[in-house]
């Protein structure tokens, strides 16, 4: 359901709650539980607590997934309109493959 990840803990801001009023989580959602350590949603979920603070674009999501132990992630920041531009470049060279293999 999730990718947990270890490494330097992500702090919350003094005085902040560490969780929030439970909210749908979509996949992708980088959450922080208390323990400062992120969680990458996989899969949406009906309801979630801990703090969101990103969320992977969907053509990532399947990186992530594939990842093993051990593995470093790094995250970028990207704009909508970019993240947009990512998915339909992965839809244009996937439609590539269904044509090469249709025949």
């Amino acid at each position: 359901m999730g990718y947990r990840l270890e490494g330097p803990v992500v702090p919350h801001r003094e005085g902040m709650p560490q969780s929030i009023i439970s909210e749908p989580s979509v996949p992708g959602g980088v959450q922080i539980p208390p323990d400062g350590q992120p969680i990458i949603l996989l899969l949406e979920q009906t309801v979630g607590g801990y703090t969101k603070i990103a969320t992977v674009i969907s053509t990532d999501i399947s990186r992530v997934a594939q990842a093993k132990p051990g593995d470093k992630i790094r995250f970028e920041e990207v704009d909508l309109e970019t993240a947009y531009g990512i998915l339909r470049a992965q839809e244009q060279a996937l439609q590539k493959i269904r044509e090469t293999f249709a025949g």
